[in-house]
């Protein structure tokens, strides 16, 4: 797209790249359960990965084929019709309302150290291509334990970026608990629900977090690791999980 640059010493139009942002309905047994405003491209694991993110289906869950119709997204699980119905449909980049009354705990043995933890985070933007073209992208990878990305995915939304990276990594059959997640932006509590419910042992950023998001982590016992930067970082949950020369 067009647009007028201006600097100190001059103006001029220039060509620029703008990340794209569509509007998606994702239906569940034909109920229309929530808005995704999205980056319009891995539209199936954006649907799975939110399934399982949002605590609907377990990351284990057979899903009938996903089907795209235009702007609509199909997806046919087992789960309680009139649940559904009663969910409060909002208009987000990826969240909705439900929420399963008891946190799933995570029983996972996998532990990483903070030179995994740091080469992960350190990658984001390395692969962030969309980002690089516009600066207007969320990151989002799944990496295995020594910190070697697995799967990655871009979009307009962080929380699609997670919902999409995820879906990748279970239709490809990867065992989520022997995993860590890492995106960008800041760790608040519906992105750590996100990791809790996929089954995924830690999850981390370069940004901040908030306490909703350290109280959830703590009671799931995962890991949550944030202001990831050079060769510092902050674990505000699951010390275990990261292994130092003390453990």
């Amino acid at each position: 797209m067009k647009c007028l640059e201006i600097t100190d010493n001059s103006k001029q139009h220039i060509e620029v790249d703008v990340i794209i942002e569509e509007r998606f309905d994702l239906f569940v047994n034909n109920i229309h359960i929530t808005t995704f405003f999205a980056s319009p491209q891995e539209l199936e694991e954006l649907a799975l990965g939110f399934l399982v993110c949002e605590g609907f289906i377990e990351p284990d869950t057979k899903v009938d084929p996903i089907k795209i119709e235009d702007r609509s997204v199909f997806c046919e699980i087992g789960i309680n019709t009139p649940e559904l119905e009663e969910l409060t449909h909002l208009e987000r980049c990826g969240t909705t309302s439900y929420r399963k009354d008891v946190v799933r705990h995570n029983n996972s043995n996998t532990q990483f150290t903070p030179d995994a933890i740091i080469r992960a985070v350190g990658q984001l933007k390395e692969v962030g291509r969309i980002w690089h073209r516009t600066g207007g992208a969320h990151t989002s990878i799944i990496c295995d334990k020594h910190g070697e990305i697995l799967f990655f995915c871009e979009d307009v939304g962080r929380a699609c970026s997670v919902d999409k990276v995820v879906g990748k990594a279970l239709m490809n059959g990867t065992e989520l608990s022997e995993c860590a997640l890492v995106t960008t932006g800041r760790l608040a509590s519906t992105m750590v629900s996100k990791a809790v419910n996929a089954g995924i042992p830690l999850i981390a950023s370069k940004g901040a977090t908030v306490r909703e998001a350290v109280e959830l982590a703590e009671e799931a016992g995962i890991a949550l690791v944030a202001f990831v930067r050079g060769r510092n970082l902050y674990v505000y949950a699951g010390e275990k999980r990261v292994l130092t020369e003390e453990n």
